[in-house]
Formats: C-alpha cells, sequence, structure tokens
C-alpha cells in the first residue's frame, strides 16, 4: 500500500473514532444522570400515578391529570415495571436506552450526508451533551422514544433512495452506486413496518411519518422504481395504521378540558403583528433549548441548519434526500399554525436530530469550499477554526450541562420530602399538599404506606378575599398535629409561593413548631394553639378536598367546613 493511501487510511480511523467518542461521551452522560436515581419530578409524577395504578386496558383511555402518552409506550412501559419493578430506574429504562440508540443512529444518518466523516461528530457532540436531551433521557417521558423513531424513520427513508450511495469521505471524492437502484427487500418491509408501528409509539414520529412517506414515494415514482398503483398498495395498510393510532389521539386530547385549545384556530385574521412574535419567540426559544445556542445568537446560528439544508440539495448524491431532515420540523411547525400541536420544548425534540445533522452538513460543505481555493491542510484548519467558533456561541460544555441538570431540571424533590414525613408520622396526624402537589402524594405516598385517608389537598377558593379566621373541615381540624407539604414551584394562587398560601388559613388557630425546606419542597408542622399575642395576618382562604386516587378530578367537590 502506497504511503499517501496509509496515512489516508490512518487518518480515516482517526476521524471514526472522533465520531464514536462523541457517541460514547453522549452514552456515559446518560447513564451516569440515570443511576443517580433521582425522585421523580412534577411531570413525570403526573405520569406515573397513572402507570401505577391503572391496569393495562385502561392506559390505552385517558390518563390522570389531562397526561397524554401514546398507548404502545404506556404499555412498554408496565411490561418492564412488571420485569424490573416500579423504581425510578425501572421506570426511565425505555427513555435511557431510547436517548442512547438515538445517539447511534443521529451518527449514522450524519455519515451518509458528509464527505468528512470528522464532520459528522458535530451533529453527535451538539446531540450528547444538550441539557434537554440528556435530562429526557433519563426521565419517565416519552419525548426521547420521538426522537429514536423519527431519527430511524430518516435513517431508513435515506436508505430506500439511495440504497447503493454513501459518502467514501475525501479520500474517494464524489459517492459511487446508483442512487436510484432498487432498494433492499429488508429495508422496504422495516420502512412500511415502522409506519405502521411507530404512531402508535410515538405522538412525533405519528406527526412527522406522512409527509416523510409522501416524500419517499414521490421520489420513488419520478424514478420509475414504484408505480403510483405499488405505492399505493403498499401504503394502505400501514396509512390506516397511522390514521387510527391519530384519530385515538385525537379523541383523547380532546377529552381533556387542557387540551381544547389545541384543536382552536391560532390566529385571528388580521392579526399580524402577534403572528410575527409569535414566530420570533418560538425560533428564538427553538434555537435556546432544543439546539442549545446563546441567547444573543439563537436567531441567527438557525441560518447554520438552513445553510447545510441549501448545501445537500446541490450535491447531486444527496438532493433527494436533504429535504427528509427538515420535514419533522416542518411538520411540527405546521401543526402548530393551525392549533393541533404545541410547538416548544420537550414536545419538538424529535425535530433536532434532522437539523443538527444538516448543521454537520453546513460545516463539511464549508470546508469542501475553502479546499477548493487552498491545500487540503488549509482547508482542515479552517474548517476546525470554523467549529471552534460555533462551539463557543452553540456548544454545552460539561460544566453547563452539570449545572443545568443539577439546577434547571427536575429539583422538585417530594420523595425525600415524604420520606421525612413517614420517619416521623403519629396516629391522628393528617397531611395536607396544594392542590398542584397531589400527584406526589399518589405515588410517593402510597409507596411509603402514608395513609390515603388522612391525605387532603387545599385548592383556590372561589371567595379570594383577605381575611383572618377562614374556615376550615372538621376533618382536618380534629387532628392532632398538621403537615404541610407543597412544592415550591407549584402556587396554589398565582404569585404566591404556596408555603405562605397553605398556612395562612390556619394561623388563627394553629402555631407552627417546625419548617424545612427539602428539595425545594417545604414541610411545616402545625399544633393546635396560636402562636402568641400577635395579630395573625389576613390571607385568601382554602377549600379543602380529599387527595384521592389517580382519576379523581382535578377540583372534587370541598369538604364541608367546621
Amino acid at each position: 500500500m502506497p504511503g499517501s493511501q496509509r496515512l489516508r487510511a490512518r487518518v480515516g480511523l482517526v476521524e471514526e473514532l472522533v465520531v464514536w467518542a462523541a457517541v460514547l461521551a453522549g452514552i456515559v452522560a446518560r447513564v451516569d444522570l440515570w443511576w443517580q436515581g433521582r425522585a421523580f419530578w412534577r411531570d413525570e409524577l403526573a405520569l406515573v400515578q397513572s402507570l401505577d395504578t391503572y391496569p393495562p386496558a385502561k392506559l390505552l383511555g385517558p390518563l390522570s391529570d389531562t397526561q397524554s402518552a401514546p398507548p404502545g409506550w404506556l404499555l412498554l412501559e408496565r411490561l418492564v415495571t412488571t420485569v424490573f419493578g416500579t423504581g425510578e430506574r425501572a421506570y426511565r429504562l425505555i427513555p435511557l436506552l431510547a436517548g442512547c440508540a438515538t445517539l447511534v443512529l443521529v451518527a449514522l444518518l450524519a455519515r451518509r450526508f458528509v464527505r468528512r466523516t470528522w464532520t459528522a461528530a458535530i451533529p453527535v457532540l451538539a446531540l450528547a451533551t444538550l441539557p434537554q436531551l440528556v435530562f429526557y433521557s433519563a426521565q419517565a417521558k416519552q419525548y426521547t422514544t420521538d426522537m429514536l423513531l423519527v431519527t430511524g424513520m430518516l435513517l431508513l427513508a435515506v436508505g430506500l433512495l439511495r440504497p447503493q450511495s454513501e459518502p467514501s469521505g475525501e479520500r474517494s471524492g464524489e459517492p459511487s452506486g446508483d442512487p436510484s437502484g432498487e432498494p433492499a427487500r429488508w429495508r422496504e418491509l422495516g420502512w412500511y413496518a415502522l409506519i405502521a408501528v411507530g404512531p402508535w409509539f410515538s405522538h412525533g414520529f405519528m406527526l412527522a411519518a406522512p409527509l416523510a412517506a409522501a416524500w419517499v414515494g414521490f421520489v420513488q415514482w419520478r424514478r420509475g422504481v414504484r408505480s403510483i398503483m405499488g405505492l399505493l398498495v403498499r401504503l394502505a395498510a400501514p396509512g390506516v395504521s397511522l390514521l387510527l393510532a391519530a384519530l385515538w389521539a385525537r379523541h383523547l386530547t380532546s377529552l381533556a378540558p387542557d387540551f381544547a385549545s389545541y384543536w382552536m384556530p391560532f390566529m385571528r385574521a388580521g392579526d399580524r403583528g402577534r403572528f410575527l412574535h409569535w414566530n420570533r419567540f418560538l425560533w428564538e426559544d427553538f434555537g435556546i433549548r432544543e439546539l442549545g445556542f446563546d441567547r444573543p445568537w439563537a436567531l441567527v446560528l438557525l441560518g447554520v441548519p438552513a445553510v447545510g439544508l441549501v448545501a445537500a440539495c446541490v450535491r447531486r448524491w444527496s438532493r433527494s434526500t436533504a429535504p427528509l431532515l427538515v420535514l419533522p420540523l416542518f411538520t411540527a411547525y405546521a401543526f402548530a399554525l393551525v392549533s393541533m400541536y404545541p410547538f416548544g420544548r420537550r414536545l419538538v425534540l424529535f425535530c433536532v436530530p434532522g437539523a443538527l445533522v444538516l448543521a454537520g452538513v453546513a460545516v463539511d460543505a464549508f470546508v469542501g469550499g475553502v479546499r477548493r481555493l487552498a491545500p487540503s491542510w488549509t482547508a482542515q484548519v479552517v474548517g476546525l477554526a470554523g467549529v471552534a467558533a460555533l462551539g463557543l456561541v452553540a456548544w454545552t460544555t460539561p460544566a453547563s450541562l452539570d449545572q443545568n441538570l443539577r439546577y434547571q431540571y427536575g429539583v422538585d424533590d417530594y420523595r425525600v420530602a415524604l420520606q421525612f414525613v413517614k420517619s416521623r408520622w403519629k396516629p391522628g396526624d393528617v397531611l395536607v399538599t396544594g392542590n398542584g402537589d397531589r400527584v406526589a402524594f399518589r405515588v410517593y405516598g402510597r409507596r411509603l404506606g402514608l395513609p390515603a385517608d388522612r391525605a387532603y389537598r387545599g385548592m383556590r377558593s372561589h371567595d379570594e378575599t383577605k381575611r383572618v379566621g377562614c374556615p376550615l373541615p372538621k376533618e382536618i381540624t380534629s387532628a392532632e398535629r398538621v403537615w404541610l407539604v407543597t412544592g415550591d414551584r407549584v402556587s396554589i394562587y398565582p404569585g404566591d409561593r404556596s408555603r405562605y398560601t397553605v398556612i395562612v388559613p390556619f394561623l388563627d388557630r394553629y402555631r407552627r413548631v417546625y419548617f424545612a425546606d427539602r428539595g425545594h419542597v417545604t414541610i411545616q408542622v402545625l399544633l393546635p394553639g396560636p402562636a402568641g399575642s400577635a395579630e395573625p395576618p389576613k390571607g385568601r382562604c382554602l377549600e379543602f378536598a380529599p387527595v384521592g386516587p389517580p382519576g379523581t378530578p382535578a377540583r372534587p367537590p370541598a369538604l364541608p367546613i367546621d
């Protein structure tokens, strides 16, 4: 082997190692967070309460507290927790595996669109370190499954449209092979099977699949690979399955009052200013939270994936597949415009892999353009400098990732608070939570053995007049000791911290003997008898009701007052 070929082989090996090192870094970050076994946070608790108590058949219907998740994903969660138990790690095992597998698929997908292997590490490294993506890989929510299935769909679609075409790197120039060749039988079967099954496991996939399938079918028809009739026959069963999944999802969301606004027209006629403001906020928030861009640069840096899309469309061998990468984002935005899907935060994480791959394509094209004007080593240096500059404003450092995971996400630890209550619980005690904290008691109170018939929730009163001497139900006033447990981020009255709201109605006849803030959850203990001669502060009264099991209305009838 000539010396130049050996050098290229070694460089190629190093580039491969860079890509897979980025994958490994992302897996390590996710496994580390999962292994910590953090307590369920509010969003998880709202879903876990149904998974803990509902039989499998009931999981296919409406869930407690207006939660929504694909039925297939819920049944898969039930299967895993039946085998491994109902601990935090068991509930988060599927999201962890999906998050790690997504890293691998993004590496493979990026390789299909770049000439220089090392540029495929750019989307992988971004995906590996984005706080939201790491966080939801260790949370009992379905969003990493959305990413996995949508990324798998994109990879399969690229394989169908370019079955014999693989970028082979700088060392051999343009990819070889016939891009219009017949797709492998196994790949085609996998494609249609995924379209049929995926919507039952992912709402994001359900949104993105129709447009992706239409694009693949259009390209195949235009190339003469498939006839219109042949495509319709192949898509019949998957299409029916996808339609049924969509109709069922819409039926379930229409039953929940909180989802009613999703189906209302988003914009009034002539409301142009509001529309422009909404778009600015939407795309800036997407750039900051989902893509990890710094705030001053968020809107500008969204141009990087756009440049990547143009570059991929210009290349003959990738122009038929490049639009696939942006279709999930386009679909989510289109559904947001008609108020059929809320565009933002964790609900659009399935759009991120395609956008990040396009960012890698932009860097790859930039390096290629420099190489045409300068020697190869100069192009590599300029490319690396460009990546470094991009990283300064768009890469999440390990320190920043640790800061976000430690303080920004999942900080309300109801588990440690209720463990403390359980350790000091006495017969005759009652526990009062805020109405928004009820899901914490349903999950952790049940697991710890706290008596459900001694747990109540404080709800916003219809009469918000501030006063001293609020009426209380006898179920609470007859108790020897009252525990107040409230999350600091869940308010009862807007603008007031719940730790103050929940105690004020008691202060004319109870005194506080204990206060602690454990994991941003406040614990207060009250005993009968006023605190002293000082006049109690005026405050808004509360209505009280039993916490109740999952499925109990968000605002049940209040207990009669004493």
